[in-house]
């Protein structure tokens, strides 16, 4: 019975990815941890202006890619995809009259990690 149980839950957990903008719709990554106090969140007479850090163990390429391929599924056009001067990687979605940007970077002291920075402002 326990195991039947705990089947379960694991199954519910696999069916529902943790959310990170969850009014956004944009879930986070499996991997990654969204950093405790990284959130802001303005209303303006525009729109809202939400910025997010999520830190985590996949490496830039994946992260951006996973991106890359959920955004569309989600309503996001992409309006710009590159890759900073800093060693950032950046992706840029429009969806209705909001601007989503991604900056994804690697860093490598003291662990290897991964940084992704999430920012929806009006267009």
């Amino acid at each position: 019975m326990l195991l039947l149980v705990l089947f379960g839950a694991a199954q519910a957990m696999a069916a529902s990815p943790p959310r990170l903008l969850s009014d956004l719709d944009i879930p986070l990554m499996p991997g990654f941890v969204e950093e405790g106090d990284s959130r802001v969140v303005f209303d303006t007479p525009q729109g809202r202006i939400i910025e997010v850090r999520a830190m985590g163990q996949q490496n830039r390429q994946k992260t951006l890619d996973y991106y890359r391929l959920l955004l569309p599924s989600l309503g996001w056009r992409r309006i710009a995809d590159k890759s900073a001067d800093c060693g950032a990687f950046c992706l840029m979605a429009r969806r209705e009259a909001e601007i989503l940007k991604l900056t994804v970077t690697e860093i490598k002291q003291p662990r290897h990690k991964t940084l992704i920075y999430f920012s929806v402002n009006p267009e």
